[in-house]
């Protein structure tokens, strides 16, 4: 682990404050939610509760597939970043942070194409594609999201997106 240098007490209700400059990095927000762990050194361990953290196997494989079926280019976006891709080539745009005007097409509750949205915030470039959200019981938790670069998705390969999004809240909806 990295030492920060930082450190806070606890107040009389054991609440913490986690520095600015910490939440900043991490993209941590009001309203998110941490969870704790302790390791084998029985140091304590926070990290951003995900409710999709155990199936990120399982939507890189839905993304693979997609692309595979497809031949269009598929992430899947939860909170406000890349969860994963489709091919090992767009690794890196995991790492970019997505432009705000992204961010707020992407939280859609049903299925929705876009056009000519920038995708990250430090590149000027725009895209087009269809959202496929999985949203349960009115909490969006994530999207699938398939780019059209040079032809358009065909009615097949929308219907075969959206069964990998139903498949998801399914999981979710017990």
């Amino acid at each position: 682990m990295k030492a920060t240098g930082i450190v806070r007490r606890l107040d009389d209700l054991g609440r913490l404050v986690i520095p600015k400059e910490i939440r900043k990095i991490y993209k941590l927000k009001e309203g998110d939610s941490i969870e704790f762990f302790v390791n084998e050194d029985s140091e304590i361990v926070l990290k951003k509760f995900s409710v999709l953290s155990d199936e990120t196997e399982a939507i890189t494989r839905m993304c693979q597939t997609l692309q595979e079926v497809t031949e269009h280019p598929v992430l899947f976006v939860e909170d406000d970043q890349i969860l994963c891709v489709g091919q090992t080539k767009l690794d890196d745009w995991r790492s970019q942070s997505l432009s705000v005007e992204f961010q707020e097409c992407v939280k859609a509750y049903h299925v929705r194409p876009f056009d000519q949205v920038r995708l990250f915030a430090a590149k000027p470039d725009t895209m087009k594609g269809t959202i496929f959200p999985v949203a349960v019981y009115g909490d969006w938790l994530g999207a699938f999201v398939v780019l059209e670069e040079d032809s358009p998705l065909q009615p097949q390969h929308l219907d075969i997106a959206q069964a990998f999004s139903r498949l998801l809240i399914r999981n979710h909806e017990h």
